[in-house]
């Protein structure tokens, strides 16, 4: 059978575009987000082209390169003639392929062009070894964005590399570029490399512990379903026939539910391995590519570059860890055999929670607390704002109506203007930023890459702070505490009976549990999804608690901001450490899945704290 439209997949087997875009989408109609898919012939893992979320599945075969050597094949023709000799009227028949040149050559071109400088060492095999194998080697140094121009330019800003059109279109606004070669130790070094492989390395151990996790939860379902079976051969043993076909009822109701149940958590650990194959695939590129010990070079950059940002949007998605439980309960009725309607009562639980995959777990009580940066930004009254990246924050400016975003080291690089003023802020799915403006009455949705303003939501009262998760949306309404448990859906609002009057600033907890201070009576508060309290925590060092946020782990920080510390409070409410270096603390943001965090004073001055292990 013939080759129709031969394309090249990075591990070097070729396969027709119509059939291998049918086996990319099938292979990725589980995974969300799609981020590549097994070759269909050696199975190893090829990531989607481009970046995450770039191209839709269906388009990514034609993303990939033509095998110009299998589609002169398919031609039908009896010979293949050299490129180069018919090109001067001569006829030889090919022998080889330059894989640089994408050419077919006689033995005599395939010997002048290892006499060549510019062609002598180009990759040059027997036809009939290279047929269906077309390698393809991987280039860092073409713009994906504009034709594969050159990259020649660092962008010190963003830390992207640039072509000559992306500075003029991208970077238009930005002031710090340099050469590519020029590049110092500082933004791109043996040490930033070391750090990013451990910080890969985390990625992928806790990955792999969560697919473990998952796959135990299948074996210990199957174990469920034959303690249950036993339990009801027990009772069905003794009675009659009537009870046996009710026995095979509850029976198939059980097996529906519990290959349900494997079939989430197959989604799910197919779902993480996905990722994990990704992370993989680009944590061996980048080691193959740079060592820690030598200088680096324009290669090495790129890859460094290209794995920050991998490992960066990596860090940006979702990562429930699903956990499905079977419960069931015989019932006391079942001596009421005429009565009866089925034998137990099946159901199943399911607990999902996010999980911070790339953060390494540090000792709270004793890690270190590094001063990364501290500035100040002008004029700004600012009361909330979040990461975007390791080095850019947005932060709110109460007074003057607008979103300031800015690079750790405390230079503006946007000012955004906004309908009301801004109070509270949070990222919404990674892709999201969500600004409350309580004298509007409204929740403004940002676009976390353009930050323009892609929605606008009614809130029929004064709107503080407010914290999302998943689907479900929380603000702080000062009087109450507004619970949305599907994002910003006004007919499904309920407000939780918090019996308070200053819940300014609130979080979700890891399980899901509404936090919430009150800065008049010097507490933190923690409720259920119900409304039932399950703690609050006072301190005779906590005076007038604002800013509050969860780590990864589901620990609480809140700010004293009259007692000029942080409170770090366990997820049942036990006090872990008091920190202390912050002046009139207003709020406090995490870095998503690290242990990086912000604190935003009085006057606008901003200071970026790291915790790490002694």
């Amino acid at each position: 059978k013939q080759y129709k439209l031969p394309v090249s997949l990075p591990c070097s087997h070729s396969f027709c575009l119509t059939c291998l875009s049918k086996h990319i989408i099938t292979s990725c109609v589980k995974c969300d987000p799609p981020l590549g898919f097994p070759c269909p012939l050696c199975r190893k893992f090829i990531p989607a082209p481009g970046k995450i979320n770039e191209h839709s599945v269906d388009r990514w075969a034609k993303l990939f390169p033509e095998n110009k050597l299998l589609a002169l094949i398919a031609t039908g023709t009896n010979s293949i003639y050299c490129k180069s000799c018919q090109e001067d009227d001569e006829e030889s028949k090919a022998s080889s392929w330059c894989m640089d040149c994408s050419e077919v050559l006689c033995d005599d071109c395939v010997k002048c062009h290892k006499k060549v400088r510019l062609t002598r060492n180009h990759v040059v095999v027997a036809i009939t070894e290279c047929s269906a194998s077309f390698h393809q080697s991987l280039s860092l140094d073409k713009c994906e964005t504009h034709g594969g121009r050159k990259l020649e330019i660092i962008c010190k800003e963003h830390l992207l590399p640039c072509c000559s059109v992306c500075v003029t279109k991208e970077h238009d606004g930005c002031k710090t570029f340099c050469q590519l070669e020029d590049v110092d130790a500082n933004t791109v070094g043996p040490h930033n490399v070391k750090n990013l492989q451990a910080e890969v390395e985390t990625m992928c151990s806790n990955l792999e512990q969560i697919i473990t996790d998952e796959k135990t939860n299948m074996s210990c379902l199957d174990n469920a379903s034959d303690k249950f079976a036993k339990e009801l051969s027990g009772i069905t043993t003794s009675i009659i026939a009537t009870i046996k076909k009710l026995e095979e009822k509850h029976l198939d109701e059980t097996a529906k539910l519990i290959k349900e149940s494997k079939s989430k958590l197959e989604n799910s650990v197919q779902s993480l391995e996905h990722r994990l194959s990704y992370l993989q695939y680009w944590k061996e590129k980048l080691t193959k590519n740079v060592s820690n010990e030598t200088i680096l070079k324009t290669n090495e950059i790129l890859s460094y570059i290209k794995m920050k940002h991998i490992y960066e949007s990596m860090g940006n998605l979702d990562y429930p860890k699903l956990e499905i439980s079977i419960q069931t309960e015989i019932l006391d009725s079942v001596q009421k055999l005429t009565s009866l309607s089925c034998l137990a009562k099946t159901t199943s639980r399911e607990k999902s929670k996010q999980c911070a995959i790339n953060q390494r777990i540090v000792d709270l009580k004793c890690a270190y607390v590094v001063n990364v940066s501290e500035f100040t930004i002008k004029n700004c009254n600012l009361h909330d704002g979040e990461f975007l990246s390791r080095d850019k924050l947005l932060l709110t400016g109460y007074k003057n109506k607008r979103c300031v975003l800015c690079n750790t080291d405390g230079v503006v690089l946007q000012e955004i203007p906004l309908p009301g003023n801004p109070w509270g802020m949070c990222m919404h799915v990674g892709n999201e930023v969500l600004v409350t403006l309580p004298l509007s009455q409204k929740v403004v949705v940002l676009d976390a890459n353009s930050l323009e303003i892609k929605q606008s939501v009614h809130i029929d009262r004064r709107c503080f702070g407010i914290s999302t998760s998943g689907n479900t949306a929380v603000i702080g309404a000062r009087d109450s505490v507004l619970m949305f448990d599907n994002f910003l859906d006004k007919n499904i609002c309920r407000p939780l009976a918090t019996k308070t009057k200053y819940a300014d600033d609130v979080a979700l907890g890891g399980d899901g549990n509404i936090i919430f201070t009150n800065y008049s009576e010097n507490v933190l508060n923690t409720f259920d999804k119900s409304g039932k309290m399950l703690f609050k925590y006072s301190h005779e060092e906590l005076k007038s608690p604002y800013g509050l946020t969860v780590d990864g782990h589901g620990n609480i920080f809140v700010c004293g901001g009259t007692s000029n510390n942080i409170h770090i409070v366990s997820n049942d409410g036990k006090t872990l450490r008091i920190l202390k270096g912050v002046q009139n603390p207003l709020c406090i943001k995490f870095l998503r899945g690290t242990n990086r965090f912000f604190v935003g004073e009085e006057d606008g001055r901003v200071k970026v704290f790291e915790l790490q292990n002694s």
